[in-house]
């Protein structure tokens, strides 16, 4: 039994039971159960009893029957997104982090001549990678936002504005690294910010991407100012920048993932 003693698990059935028919059920019966246990996380966090945090999550939701009124009567239209990256952020941040670590090796080989073999073969092949790593964290970005504020707003959508232009700007110019980290760094900034209380990530590595991400946005510019200043390519620093900022993003879309696998976890399937 969780911790909450099935208070969230009872008020599941209840809700089931009042939207039979529903082709979508089991998806809006996941939707509130993913709700529902991480708002009782978040209140837990901040030093709540855990029996009581479930009582408050469940009182601040509404009752069970007038929920599923309210559902039932609904169409599901509003629901598409908030579903897909309840149940995707986990492998989404994954991929992302897999592929962020896949970036920083490439962008050795493909970036600078340190390894005495650089060809355009290994730089599209960088180029690509920090293409297709930048636009997972686009995507999320876009669901750890959703997590924090439970739908796609308006500062949801500039953020990923902001991440897919650094996708773009990666895949056409990667060695540019002052175009496209620094957009990149405020767009992951900005969603640390806003989804600081969301539990999507452990308070740690929220603080460490909110703190760290805008410097090496920052530091990325300082080298591309100074090469150009000195004439140096700077390429050893400029691969150091790329690695670091992927570091950083391995780290925390792990924390991720692993976060917010545990919190489905807690949500168990309601049997019909």
């Amino acid at each position: 039994m969780a911790a909450g003693n099935g208070l969230i698990e009872d008020y599941l059935v209840a809700l089931r039971q009042g939207m039979r028919g529903r082709g979508d059920l089991q998806d809006l019966v996941d939707e509130v159960a993913d709700h529902l246990y991480t708002a009782a996380e978040r209140l837990e966090a901040l030093g709540t009893d855990p029996r009581e945090a479930h009582a408050r999550a469940l009182a601040r939701f509404g009752e069970p029957r007038l929920v599923a009124s309210l559902l039932t009567s609904t169409p599901s239209k509003g629901t598409v997104l908030s579903l897909f990256f309840a149940r995707r952020l986990p492998v989404v941040a994954a991929l992302a982090s897999l592929t962020w670590a896949l970036a920083a090796v490439s962008s050795f080989f493909g970036l600078t001549e340190l390894s005495g073999s650089w060809d355009p073969q290994r730089y599209l092949v960088s180029a690509a990678l920090i293409g297709a790593a930048c636009l997972l964290t686009a995507l999320v970005l876009v669901g750890v936002n959703i997590r924090a504020k439970g739908r796609v707003d308006p500062p949801a959508v500039a953020i990923t504005g902001l991440a897919l232009f650094a996708t773009l700007a990666a895949l056409l110019l990667a060695w540019v690294v002052a175009l496209w980290m620094p957009v990149l760094a405020a767009a992951v900034t900005w969603t640390c910010l806003r989804a600081r209380r969301s539990h999507a990530g452990s308070p740690a590595f929220t603080v460490a991407l909110a703190i760290l991400a805008p410097l090496l946005g920052l530091a990325s510019i300082a080298v591309s100012a100074y090469g150009i200043a000195t004439g140096n390519g700077m390429e050893a620093a400029i691969w150091g920048s790329v690695a670091a900022f992927g570091a950083l993003l391995v780290a925390g879309f792990s924390d991720i993932a692993f976060r917010v696998v545990r919190t489905l976890r807690a949500a168990p399937l309601v049997a019909g």
